[in-house]
């Protein structure tokens, strides 16, 4: 670092003491002015510099903010969307079981009156009841879509009647074996199956055939010739 009696040695080389004195005593004094404008100049740039960088953050905090922002609001709308989906869903599978319900119900309703007549006619059974019934099976109570009871030739008769819309061999299967329990509780009595329905599948059909069994659907009639 310069020092004022450095600056004046080297002065006194060239000029007498006092000039080199004064000389240096200006020199030195302007020197100290010149160190501190540029300091201050230095300062005023990195200033500047921060002052520049803290905009440039503030515009990314709020860039980021914003989109924050949009992504909340992106959540709310898909939480939205999921809740109006989820009360679709629920509301479509209550119209689905209100629809299915009421097909059953006017489909148990034409059995009610279709079937008696069929019954009538290629059985000669007098009717005397038709209509939906709980029968205790085993352990425990089991609704039959259509019981049709009366009789044939004078001898008491009952038909279990299973209503589907479409009827399937595992419900077959599945009707005949309760038939069967039943039977065993009543030994006595003439207990006959009978199927009826809009279509049944062609497994089905042959297992029906198969046992002997009644069948009623909208494609034809099926009753196998009462027993004697």
């Amino acid at each position: 670092m310069v020092t004022i009696n450095k600056m004046r040695e080297m002065l006194c080389e060239g000029f007498p003491e006092p000039q080199a004195d004064l000389m240096a005593r200006v020199f030195f004094s302007a020197h100290d002015e010149l160190v501190t404008k540029a300091e201050f100049n230095e300062l005023t740039a990195v200033t500047r510099e921060l002052a520049e960088a803290q905009h440039m953050l503030a515009n990314a905090q709020a860039r980021t903010e914003s989109r924050v922002e949009q992504l909340a609001n992106a959540q709310q709308m898909l939480a939205d969307a999921q809740a109006r989906t989820e009360w679709a869903i629920k509301d479509l599978a209550k119209q689905v079981g209100g629809l299915s319900n009421a097909l059953g119900g006017s489909l148990e309703d034409f059995a009610c009156d279709l079937v008696p007549e069929m019954l009538e006619k290629y059985w000669q059974m007098e009717v005397q009841s038709a209509a939906t019934e709980e029968l205790l099976i085993g352990r425990r109570y089991r609704e039959i879509d259509v019981v049709v009871r009366g009789t044939v030739a004078g001898r008491p008769v009952t038909v279990l009647c299973e209503v589907k819309a479409t009827v399937s061999r595992k419900e077959v299967d599945g009707f005949l074996a309760i038939i069967e329990r039943y039977r065993s509780l009543h030994p006595d009595e003439d207990i006959r199956p009978l199927f009826f329905g809009y279509k049944a599948d062609r497994k089905a059909r042959e297992r029906i055939v198969a046992e002997g069994t009644a069948m009623v659907f909208t494609r034809g009639v099926m009753l196998p010739v009462p027993r004697s």
